[in-house]
């Protein structure tokens, strides 16, 4: 009788390495499922993340991904089918809440969502100024989930008036927006004057205070300097507008131009 040859005992060792380092048979490969979904809500647990292999029936188990929580009796795994396909992902992590942040005061809240990865916004009532910011996000916060910025507060003040034909007497405390019972001193541009203090020079300053419901104590007009009589008396215009008969209007007029014609006969006397 024929023996059959025998492998040496180092040659049998490498024999078993080299069908180790073979890959699966290809039935084996056709039996297995591909690589686990990536869900945007759940993570894969490690122990899944190496394998390459997933048999029919097998299944793989995820995590709740942080800002999320898992549902009620929901399974956190999907499954290999007979038709290796993985099952439906269910939806088996929602998103946290941050709560309802509270009130504002003299403010609103703009709210559209409270979950995870949600924006609120807030905005004062009319003669009040946002301190703080505007936004807030709902972020995580080791395994919770919180506001990243705290309520603003909403304080009165005034903002600040518009002048045309003046400037504030001290160009370094000019901002947007002044305080309660904050004083704001101001004086007509060069060429202009106070409407109501037309005695003073318009060098002169007037000052304002902002009050409570955040308007400005009464603000006069810087109106342009009359130069000379004969610029303060009343346009033909101004007659008409007022409902002055023609004739009487007529008779105005031919007054304004004899007073026009002496200011001049004056002025060359002056001149001689």
């Amino acid at each position: 009788m024929v023996s059959a040859p025998r492998c040496r005992p180092g040659a049998r060792g490498l024999l078993a390495l080299l069908l180790l380092l073979l890959p699966l048979p290809l039935s084996g490969a056709r039996n297995s499922c591909g690589a686990p979904p990536t869900l945007s809500f759940a993570e894969l647990l490690d122990e899944f993340k190496t394998r390459t292999y997933f048999p029919t029936g097998s299944t793989v188990s995820y995590n709740c991904r942080p800002g999320y929580q898992k549902v009620f009796r929901a399974r956190p795994t999907v499954l290999c089918k007979r038709q290796l396909e993985w099952s439906e992902p269910e939806d088996f992590c929602r998103k946290k809440s941050c709560g309802h942040p509270g009130d504002l005061a003299n403010g609103k809240i703009h709210i559209t969502d409270l979950l995870f990865g949600s924006n609120i916004t807030f905005s004062c009532d009319e003669g009040f100024r946002l301190v703080g910011p505007n936004t807030s996000l709902c972020v995580t916060e080791g395994t919770s989930v919180t506001w990243n910025h705290k309520i603003p507060f909403c304080e009165a003040g005034c903002q600040k008036p518009e002048m045309q034909t003046g400037s504030m007497v001290n160009a370094l405390d000019e901002k947007m927006w002044y305080r309660v019972n904050e004083t704001f001193s101001f004086k007509c541009s060069p060429g202009y004057q106070f409407s109501s203090h037309s005695q003073l020079p318009a060098t002169d300053r007037f000052s304002i205070t902002c009050l409570a419901d955040g308007s400005w104590t009464a603000l006069p007009l810087c109106k342009k300097q009359s130069t000379s009589e004969e610029c303060e008396m009343a346009s033909a215009k101004e007659f008409k507008e007022c409902g002055v008969p023609l004739e009487t209007l007529k008779t105005l007029l031919e007054v304004q131009k004899l007073y026009l014609e002496i200011k001049k006969l004056k002025l060359e006397l002056k001149s001689q």
